[in-house]
C-alpha cells in the first residue's frame, strides 16, 4: 500500500494506491487517523516539512534545492520553515516572538498558515518511532517537476484552469489512467478538500508508488535534525533504473 497526503481545511486528504492501482481517496481529521488506517503502508509521502531546526533561521538545504529546481515561476510555493519551538506556539503572535527571539529572522503569515500542520506531524513522528521510516516529506510542485523534467508553467491560483490541466497532464506521465482515478476519487465526495488538494495528494501518492530505485532526495545527502528526523524532500525520477520492481 502506498499513500500520498496533502493538507486541507478539514484535515488531511489521503490518496491510496496498491500494487494493482488506485484504491481510494479520503479526508482524515488527523495524522494519527491516517496512521491508524494505513500503518501497513510501505510508504506515506506527505506534503509538509518534517525535519525542523531548533534555533536557527538558516533555510533547510532541501528547501533551497527545491526553490532552485522550481525557479523562476514556482519557487515561491516552497515556504520558509519555522523552528520547532515556534511551531509549538498556539498563535501567530506568540510563534513570531519565539522565532525572533531564537533566530536572526522572523515568521511570516504565509508560513504560519501551515505551521499547525507542521507541528501536528512533527509531534506525531516524535511520539511514533515506527512511523518515521514510513512517512517521507514531499512537495507536490517538486513531484510534478520530477515527473515531467520541468517546473509547472501556470499558477494554480493566478491561472486556475490552465494550472489544473497542466498538472493533470503531468500526473499522466507516470499514471496514464489518472483521469479515471481522479473521477473515481471525486465521486466519493471528499468534503473539505479542493480540486487543488486532490491534485497535490495524487502527486504525492504517485511519488510514493514509485519503486525504491526511482526515489531520490533533495539534497542528495540530507542532513538530520536534532530530533533525528531527516530534512529532505523526496521525489520520483522516472528515468532512474527500475532495478527494484517490488515497490519496496
Amino acid at each position: 500500500m502506498f499513500v500520498g497526503v496533502d493538507g486541507c481545511p478539514e484535515g488531511w486528504l489521503a490518496v491510496v494506491y496498491s500494487e494493482s492501482g488506485f484504491e481510494t481517496a479520503r479526508v482524515y481529521a488527523s495524522i494519527t487517523d491516517i496512521w491508524n488506517a494505513h500503518r501497513s503502508a510501505e510508504r506515506i509521502c506527505i506534503d509538509v516539512p518534517i525535519g525542523l531546526r531548533n534555533d536557527s533561521n538558516e533555510p533547510r538545504a532541501c528547501d533551497t534545492a527545491a526553490r532552485q529546481k522550481l525557479s523562476p515561476h514556482r519557487h515561491t510555493s516552497v515556504f520558509p520553515t519555522p523552528i520547532r519551538p515556534a511551531a509549538r506556539e498556539p498563535t501567530y503572535t506568540a510563534a513570531k516572538q519565539v522565532q525572533e527571539a531564537c533566530t536572526d529572522g522572523s515568521l511570516n503569515r504565509q508560513t504560519w498558515g501551515i505551521t499547525p500542520k507542521i507541528d501536528e506531524v512533527d509531534q506525531f513522528l516524535l511520539k511514533t518511532p515506527r512511523a518515521r521510516d514510513v512517512f517521507r516529506e514531499c512537495h507536490p510542485e517538486v513531484c510534478l517537476w520530477a515527473f515531467t523534467g520541468e517546473a509547472m508553467q501556470f499558477s494554480k491560483l493566478g491561472e486556475p484552469r490552465r494550472g489544473y490541466w497542466e498538472r493533470v497532464d503531468a500526473l499522466r506521465t507516470v499514471e496514464p489512467s489518472v483521469y479515471d482515478h481522479l473521477w473515481e476519487a471525486t465521486r466519493s465526495g471528499l468534503d473539505g478538500a479542493s480540486d487543488d488538494d486532490l491534485i497535490d495528494a495524487f502527486a504525492t501518492a504517485l511519488t510514493a508508488v514509485g519503486p525504491r530505485s526511482q526515489l531520490q532526495t533533495l539534497p542528495a545527502d540530507p542532513t538530520i535534525d536534532d530530533e533525528g528526523l531527516p530534512m529532505e524532500i523526496v521525489y520520483r525520477s522516472p528515468s532512474a533504473p527500475e532495478s527494484d520492481s517490488s515497490h519496496g
